[in-house]
């Protein structure tokens, strides 16, 4: 773990000046992100912060708290160990090696792309005040229920300038719950890009149809839900390939019946982008507990995959339901099973929803639409002419 004073020296030995950022002296604007984890959120900021940089000026840059599996390109990280779980709870040591990251950098502003930088920014912001934009991914499902936790967020917020949410369920907490003027909040959907995300005839093993799951395996993405549905498709004799991509707690629980099923557990991945456009169909069965817009629905729509996913949060912005995919109750194992069954067996239906898919997440969420809505909602906050597009 080590202590304090070195993890506050070492993020200030790799943190470079201002001069080391661009060629230019173009002012700063720093994304940070909990873990460098090939996730969802840190993905996206990613490709956000380089959609966001104006042609030959390099101005956005990502800062990664904790250390973790490079998977994600980050600008620096603060290199802070975190044990098993890092980003979770709340890691004292972090508060004063972001603090001094912050002025030897001094960004003209800062974005939180989760909950977890922001419990870190704020304090660490303290004296030295600067514009703070958040990006709230999810909802927050059982927190919502504990006062004590509403209350820390809503303190949390009164220091945010803005507040990106990723869909109207985010927005409509944000206002309702957390008292966040609507004035300060702009829906900006889920964004990826459909040069990285698309379909890919290399390396696929067969030809049989390609189910996957993609998420962590914790209780809330259910991935036994996953492996009870391919077990479903097996005892129908629907012959599949099935593909389980991810780790986390439940990983002892899901290998045995995985196995089981014949599904393949591929663990944590990097290449998810190559995997899915090896697929053929997505399953997403998660319970309606913090989901805000799933970015991995629009990855897999972006590689032309139909979807199968339970009716939770964000899920009917993204899939057309019936025409893209289909969304069936959260505990209708059944209805998930006959709409895999469809799919699975039906070339032509899988292939005109999946084509259908593709069009649907380029025109709405890719990368590029999504990146000029953030400039809309971080132009006030930025100097005269730093927020304008220039290609």
């Amino acid at each position: 773990m080590g202590d304090e004073t070195n993890g506050t020296e070492r993020a200030q030995h790799d943190v470079p000046g201002p001069d080391l950022w661009t060629s230019t002296g173009a002012p700063l604007v720093l994304h940070v992100i909990p873990t460098p984890l090939a996730r969802g959120g840190q993905r996206e900021a990613r490709a956000l912060a380089d959609a966001l940089d104006r042609p030959g000026v390099r101005t956005h840059r990502v800062l990664c708290i904790f250390d973790g599996p490079d998977e994600v390109r980050t600008d620096l990280s603060l290199h802070i160990a975190d044990g098993d779980q890092p980003g979770v709870g709340f890691n004292i040591r972090a508060v004063p090696a972001l603090r001094s990251a912050l002025k030897r950098l001094n960004p003209v502003a800062v974005v939180a792309h989760g909950g977890e930088p922001l419990k870190y920014l704020v304090p660490a912001m303290i004296g030295h005040p600067r514009p703070l934009a958040y990006y709230a991914i999810g909802t927050y499902g059982a927190a919502a229920d504990h006062r004590l936790q509403v209350q820390i967020w809503r303190t949390l917020l009164r220091r945010v300038d803005a507040v990106a949410a990723e869909g109207t369920e985010v927005e409509d907490e944000l206002v309702d719950l957390l008292g966040v003027p609507s004035t300060k909040v702009t829906m900006t959907p889920n964004g990826r890009d459909p040069d990285v995300f698309q379909r890919r005839s290399d390396g696929r093993e067969d030809d049989r149809c390609v189910v996957t799951y993609v998420g962590a395996l914790t209780e809330g993405k259910r991935p036994l839900h996953f492996v009870k549905a391919i077990t479903g498709l097996r005892a129908r004799g629907v012959d599949c390939r099935a593909i389980l991509i991810g780790d986390g707690p439940l990983r002892d629980q899901v290998e045995g019946p995985a196995k089981a099923a014949d599904i393949e557990l591929l663990g944590s991945r990097s290449d998810v982008a190559e995997l899915l456009g090896r697929s053929d169909v997505m399953v997403f069965p998660s319970r309606p507990q913090g989901e805000g817009m799933p970015g991995v629905l629009i990855e897999g729509g972006l590689c032309g995959l139909p979807i199968v996913a339970t009716d939770v949060e964000g899920v009917r912005t993204v899939i057309d339901d019936g025409v893209t995919g289909y969304i069936v109750g959260v505990d209708d194992l059944d209805a998930m099973i006959d709409a895999l069954t469809r799919l699975v067996e039906d070339d032509d239906l899988r292939h005109t929803m999946g084509e259908a898919a593709r069009t649907r997440c380029q025109q709405e969420f890719s990368i590029e639409a999504v990146a000029a809505l953030w400039l809309e909602m971080l132009t006030p906050l930025l100097p005269p002419g730093l927020g304008t597009p220039t290609g």
